[in-house]
């Protein structure tokens, strides 16, 4: 599945072409792994979904993705950082998975259709957990509310 990069930047027409979600991930992503544009600007991901609910869209920018698998592994769940605005402010979390058998004669497939939810260790919960709080998605605040 091939994604589109627009940039965050009003004054760039660029858009940034990654083939697949591995490339999406490895070569289209700043430190703290949000999306950049060609120019070497912040970017996002426009989508757009029909619900069931007649006449009803799901219309999420993407924003970056925290990666939560280990970099050897074929299954690598990961999560999009969503917001409703081409430049807001992550407020939502998409859960997903990619398994690339590709090297082993399979396929690349991206697990947010039919196969369902990606299976989180409770580790790698606390891992991201962690950079949210480091992204300032959550607070350390939040988190600790939620303990008591």
């Amino acid at each position: 599945m091939p994604f589109t990069i627009k940039c965050s930047d009003g004054n760039c027409n660029k858009k940034t072409k990654s083939a697949n979600i591995v490339e999406l991930i490895n070569k289209h992503r700043d430190g703290n792994g949000q999306f950049i544009c060609a120019c070497g600007q912040r970017g996002y991901i426009e989508k757009s979904f029909s619900l069931q609910e007649k006449g009803q869209v799901w219309e999420p920018y993407l924003q970056g993705i925290i990666t939560l698998g280990k970099f050897c592994d074929s299954y690598q769940p990961f999560v999009f950082n969503v917001s409703y605005s081409p430049n807001g402010k992550t407020d939502s979390l998409w859960f997903s998975y990619y398994k690339d058998l590709r090297k082993q004669g399979g396929r690349l497939k991206l697990g947010y259709g039919p196969g369902g939810p990606p299976v989180l260790h409770k580790d790698m919960l606390k891992e991201l957990i962690k950079k949210l709080i480091e992204l300032q998605i959550l607070t350390k605040e939040e988190i600790k509310l939620l303990a008591d």
